[in-house]
């Protein structure tokens, strides 16, 4: 069973896609956020194996990358985007991600030339990487966004779409004839189309003005349509987590914060996270490790921080009557963008943080998250992946100094049925070279 809806924009042959806030930026080495990553994914691919390349392991450090012949992308473009991220004075936020190739670390503190670097030419489609230690996770690595093998000057698309127009509320994506999987048949037009109000998405779905609903923004109160064709999910790794600069008032949240109620009330958006990387542990015992809070505050109000985006504000309310039940005072401060949100110098004591992996592993999480622990637990959770102990990382990480985990997000959205070929992976981002109307 469809939903009943007008579909005027297949006459078209254009599609419109609902986003709850616009790029900050649409520069794929740079971009850090996630709308700008969902966009900038229809633009630029990255070098994926077995789609635009084959990958071979040589050995624990040693890999050879052969790319298609006619993949707009090759090896210098490739060796150019990784010396790029390790120049200081580009303050790339990947450089970290990059550390394991040979002699990267050295490169990027100037110590080593640029050419120096662990990645080497074989010919004009294959080039050779050799790690300074051993990973699990290369593959993973190189097929991130942030590493597109494109001129790091002119930003030449080599995705199935191209930019056309990038207005405030509104952006405009034409197909890319140069691509290398060009289809004849390909969605002629992509628009993203802001809307910041979730309740309307429903109605601009039926009316046609939207042909995809937000992914990060199905509420719950729609979750009865979830029998149509038209309902779409698929797994997301969208973490939600808080900060607290209070370390008993940390433990005390996350041991009395009601996830298992909260993710029944919103009908399923959000699954319950009880530690950093969502692996399956016995969280009794953490829980029975916390203390409860029994620490006076400053007279002080705590300032509470989020940017105003579903569900975040009905996490923050549940936040907000754990702080009253121990009478403690608070002022909220709620962001309408999120650009705003993560510029702000303020440093609040409790704030509510959206975080993805860069890439598909659960090491990406673990280096966003190590420095926030002591050097001791440092070295306890670097050995644990190393020598793939989940569950004992699962303990290590149900906490940080100042994160507690809340939920996992999900990609929920709605789509015209005759609309074909769009698919989104686990980081959200997008697949857009089938994209076509039957």
């Amino acid at each position: 069973m469809k939903i009943e809806r007008i579909s005027k924009n297949r006459e078209v042959n254009r599609v419109y896609v609902e986003i709850d806030s616009m790029p900050i930026s649409l520069n794929p080495l740079l971009a850090n956020d996630y709308i700008s990553k969902f966009i900038l994914s229809a633009m630029y691919e990255p070098l994926i194996k077995d789609k635009n390349c084959s990958i071979q392991k040589l050995d624990d450090l040693t890999y050879i990358i052969e790319i298609h012949q006619d993949f707009l992308g090759d090896s210098l473009l490739f060796l150019k985007t990784i010396q790029f991220h390790l120049n200081k004075e580009n303050s790339s936020p990947y450089f970290k991600e990059l550390i394991c190739i040979k002699n990267a670390l050295a490169v990027y503190k100037k110590q080593l030339s640029p050419d120096q670097i662990g990645v080497s030419i074989v010919n004009h489609k294959t080039f050779k990487v050799t790690l300074e230690y051993k990973i699990d996770y290369l593959v993973e690595l190189i097929q991130s966004i942030f590493l597109a093998p494109v001129n790091t000057t002119t930003l030449t698309e080599n995705g199935p779409y191209k930019l056309f127009s990038h207005e405030p509320n509104h952006i405009v994506l034409i197909r890319n004839m140069d691509y290398f999987n060009f289809v004849d048949s390909l969605v002629a037009e992509v628009h993203f189309i802001l809307n910041t109000n979730i309740n309307n998405s429903l109605s601009l779905y039926e009316i046609g003005e939207i042909d995809i609903t937000c992914n990060t923004q199905f509420s719950h109160k729609n979750t009865h349509l979830m029998h149509f064709e038209d309902f779409c999910q698929s797994e997301l790794n969208l973490f939600f987590l808080l900060k607290v600069k209070n370390r008993s008032l940390l433990e005390f949240i996350y041991k009395e914060f009601p996830r298992e109620k909260i993710a029944k009330q919103l009908e399923g958006v959000v699954t319950p996270l009880y530690n950093l990387l969502d692996f399956q542990s016995d969280t009794g015992n953490i829980k029975g490790n916390v203390k409860d809070f029994d620490m006076l505050l400053a007279e002080e109000k705590l300032n509470i921080s989020f940017a105003n985006f579903y569900p975040n504000n009905l996490i923050i309310k549940e936040i907000e009557w754990l702080l009253t039940k121990k009478e403690i005072s608070f002022v909220r401060c709620s962001f309408e963008d999120f650009e705003s949100f993560l510029s702000t110098k303020e440093n609040p004591d409790i704030e509510l943080s959206l975080v993805m992996p860069t890439y598909a592993h659960y090491s990406s999480l673990i280096k966003t998250f190590i420095y926030d622990y002591s050097i001791e637990l440092q070295k306890e959770i670097i050995d644990a992946m190393n020598n793939n102990k989940l569950q004992k990382l699962a303990y290590l990480l149900c906490m940080t100094q100042h994160y507690i985990p809340l939920f996992k997000g999900k990609s929920m959205y709605l789509k015209e049925p005759s609309l074909k070929g769009f698919h989104m992976n686990e980081l959200g981002l997008l697949d857009l070279s089938k994209l076509t109307y039957l």
